[in-house]
């Protein structure tokens, strides 16, 4: 009986800083503002793991004026967090990011910091925005590629 409970708090305890340890949450929105489907292709390991942990996981496939939906929490830490994400149309590709950054400034302030970035590459059109940030930390993102 000790030994069990020992093994139930061990887990949960695991589970706790598993839970304290995440960082903010973000809710990344991707459009399809093109006249072609936009098909998912994962080429770096921030993509990939992005995609794992998102949940829900946006789909692979996005038809022409339609959109996708995902939110990323990483368990890294709770002063960051990322997502990351790219999309085909043909032979145009986007690859988009956001971030987060609880940065200590010299003083021992903390300082919040978001960035988003899209790169086109092939003719295409492609924005990244941040759409809202809260007191948590967390954040709304919109990708959109044409």
């Amino acid at each position: 009986m000790k030994k069990t409970m020992q093994i139930v708090l061990g887990g949960a305890s695991l589970l706790l800083v598993g839970m304290v340890e995440a960082g903010p949450l973000v809710e990344v929105t991707i459009k399809n503002l093109g006249n072609q489907q936009a098909v998912m292709k994962l080429m770096t390991s921030n993509e990939t793991s992005t995609y794992q942990i998102a949940n829900p996981q946006p789909d692979q496939k996005i038809e022409k004026g339609a959109s996708t939906f995902m939110r990323v929490q990483r368990v890294v830490s709770p002063d960051v967090n990322a997502a990351m994400i790219r999309y085909t149309m043909g032979g145009k590709t986007c690859v988009f990011s956001t971030t987060f950054q609880l940065r200590t400034l010299s003083n021992g302030m903390k300082q919040p910091e978001w960035t988003k970035k899209a790169t086109p590459s092939g003719g295409a059109s492609c924005t990244a925005t941040i759409t809202g940030t809260a007191a948590d930390y967390s954040w709304k993102t919109e990708f959109t590629m044409k």
